[in-house]
């Protein structure tokens, strides 16, 4: 699944979330599209600016390497952190706290939990995140510890219900580069894999305000 186009007449260097195309008639219509070049620009969009990276809703544009290194690195990197950004916009975040909640809020997130037909779950550390339609849960296992609840059982639970379950170490890895643009964030883990993996239909609008 890609999540953005960048048009570039250049190679390109990054992941393979997003469709590096040659010209505009190969992007993907409705993704956030960075058009590399000046040249290209300036023929194309006669009344851009310079000092505005922004072209047209969810259209931007940047210098190539070779017309101005520096400002291209800082292009291509400002896109692509808006992109991921603005891919976890719709995402909401629970951290399931059995200290602050009480029984009736816990029982709601638990049947929430369960009623979402398709989960992916992430551990790292004593972190749990799942991920489902636009909901991430984070659970504490040691905090279950704490207060006195199997966090093993639960963890075995969570296991059986999630249609996949990442706990090796080597996820982080793999993910690194894409969580380094989301401020090291990794409970977004589970929600990279159903993009990277074909799983969600990514709808980011990039945008600065």
């Amino acid at each position: 699944m890609k999540v953005a186009n960048i048009v570039s007449t250049n190679k390109v260097s990054v992941s393979n979330e997003f469709n590096v195309v040659k010209t505009m008639d190969d992007i993907i219509h409705g993704l956030p599209t960075l058009i590399i070049g000046y040249n290209y620009v300036n023929k194309h969009y006669p009344n851009f600016s310079i000092t505005n990276p922004v072209l047209d809703t969810n259209l931007y544009w940047a210098f190539k390497k070779t017309e101005n290194r520096d400002k291209f690195e800082e292009g291509l990197g400002w896109f692509i952190h808006k992109v991921y950004e603005g891919l976890t916009k719709g995402i909401s975040y629970i951290f399931v706290d059995p200290i602050q909640y009480n029984n009736k809020t816990l029982i709601k997130i638990i049947k929430k939990v369960y009623s979402i037909k398709k989960l992916i779950t992430y551990i790292h550390g004593d972190m749990v995140y799942i991920y489902g339609e636009t909901f991430i849960f984070g659970v504490d296992l040691k905090l279950l510890r704490y207060v006195g609840i199997n966090e093993i059982k639960i963890k075995d639970k969570i296991k059986k219900i999630s249609n996949v379950f990442m706990d090796d170490s080597n996820v982080f890895i793999e993910y690194k580069k894409n969580v380094e643009m989301l401020d090291n964030q990794v409970r977004y883990i589970p929600y990279l894999y159903s993009i990277i993996n074909g799983e969600d239909n990514p709808t980011s609008l990039v945008h600065i305000p």
